[in-house]
């Protein structure tokens, strides 16, 4: 992972854009490994007013920039990820559908509830 800033919670609201600097959304927050702490995925919210959603994005080589947070998946990979309504939290079958999506292998945390990611 290229971020290099201590806490990434404190870029809520920024911008989150692509490899081609197309805009995805603004990040809503960010999801943790539940075991290690380490960053794993930021939560984009994306969407008009009274249609918002959120989509997970892995953070793996993303950078911070002045104004924004550089993804390196496609705008049209992250919007067509598994969504979640802005008030929602992740379910248990939720996590193995994000992971698969982006081609990435799941297995369950060894932690008492079995979660990967936690949000921050």
């Amino acid at each position: 992972m290229t971020i290099l800033v201590q806490d990434l919670n404190q870029w809520k609201g920024a911008p989150v854009t692509d490899a081609a600097d197309q805009k995805i959304g603004t990040l809503a927050s960010v999801y943790v490994d539940a075991a290690t702490d380490e960053w794993l995925f930021a939560a984009v919210e994306t969407g008009v007013v009274g249609f918002r959603k959120v989509v997970l994005v892995p953070l793996e080589r993303a950078a911070v920039g002045r104004h924004d947070i550089r993804v390196d998946f496609a705008k049209d990979d992250v919007k067509a990820a598994p969504e979640f309504r802005t008030d929602e939290e992740l379910g248990p079958d939720d996590e193995p559908r994000i992971y698969a999506h982006y081609g990435m292998a799941y297995s369950p945390a060894d932690t008492p509830s079995g979660r990967r990611l936690a949000r921050r």
